[in-house]
């Protein structure tokens, strides 16, 4: 009978063996990217990975076997979970050498069998940068949206509009099996809102640039207020704005922060000029 350290269970000692199963029957395994390693001994970049099936157990993944389209996008993915699955076990070292690339591979032979154009999916987003917003249409399978198919307002910068971890619905453009590629473009959120001028609207304020606040009002839904006078606010803040002008063909919505005192002001003015209207008229 083998004797465990006191505290200490033989299924937490015995944490290999998911490895070994996971590599012998073919399972997918859930790992968190650590850090993109430049190669010592190895002719390319890796991943390491940690997963929480096994703690000190590193995981490696070079480069070709990331299933990504280029190696640039490695960077993107520190702190992201990926899937995996085993290749080689180096237990007396602790490591585990791992594919995301067949997980992929087989999760885009399945959409292309199954997505149609036209179609609407869930997508995540991964990352962004200037010129692409980067969705996972499902099983880890990435596609590039480009700046003209993601930027649904003009005035604001991608960034602005997308967060890595958002879901966004995405639209099949085109389907090449031959090539075993797919085009989405991401689904318009301004297609279906309206707003007046005066309407008083709940917003999170996502980004700060200078003396500008860009407030997400809906879901995809992004407008831009002024930084108020002797007022501090920061991002991640909910606050009530009033609609200033909506432009729905250009997809800009300007707002400013809801001042009550500044409302009633306004409204003791109009009455005042009523009033006056009214006894000029007698």
């Amino acid at each position: 009978m083998r004797l465990t350290p006191e505290g200490f269970t033989g299924t937490e000692l015995d944490c290999w063996d998911i490895f070994y199963d996971a590599k012998d029957r073919g399972k997918v395994l859930s790992g968190i990217v650590t850090s993109v390693v430049t190669p010592k001994t190895l002719k390319e970049f890796y991943w390491e990975l940690r997963f929480k099936e096994g703690d000190g157990i590193r995981g490696i993944v070079p480069a070709s076997e990331t299933g990504l389209p280029s190696e640039r996008m490695m960077n993107f993915f520190i702190d992201q979970e990926v899937n995996v699955k085993i290749r080689h076990i180096d237990k007396k070292n602790g490591i585990v050498a791992c594919t995301r690339r067949e997980v992929v591979e087989e999760a885009r032979t399945s959409l292309l069998n199954t997505l149609q154009e036209g179609e609407e999916v869930p997508a995540l987003v991964r990352f962004i940068s200037r010129r692409n917003v980067v969705l996972d249409i499902g099983g880890g399978v990435i596609i590039p949206v480009p700046y003209a198919k993601a930027a649904h307002s003009k005035s604001l910068p991608l960034e602005a509009i997308y967060k890595p971890g958002q879901l966004v619905t995405a639209v099949v453009e085109g389907i090449d099996k031959e090539n075993k590629s797919i085009e989405v473009s991401i689904k318009d959120p301004w297609e279906n809102t309206d707003f007046s001028r005066g309407d008083i609207v709940s917003g999170k304020i996502i980004m700060i640039r200078g003396r500008n606040l860009f407030v997400e009002v809906r879901q995809g839904i992004v407008g831009i207020a002024g930084y108020p006078v002797g007022q501090k606010v920061s991002e991640g803040e909910r606050l009530p704005f009033q609609v200033l002008r909506y432009d729905k063909a250009e997809k800009e919505l300007h707002m400013v922060i809801l001042d009550p005192e500044r409302i009633r002001g306004r409204r003791k003015l109009h009455a005042r000029r009523r009033e006056g209207s009214s006894s000029q008229s007698k």
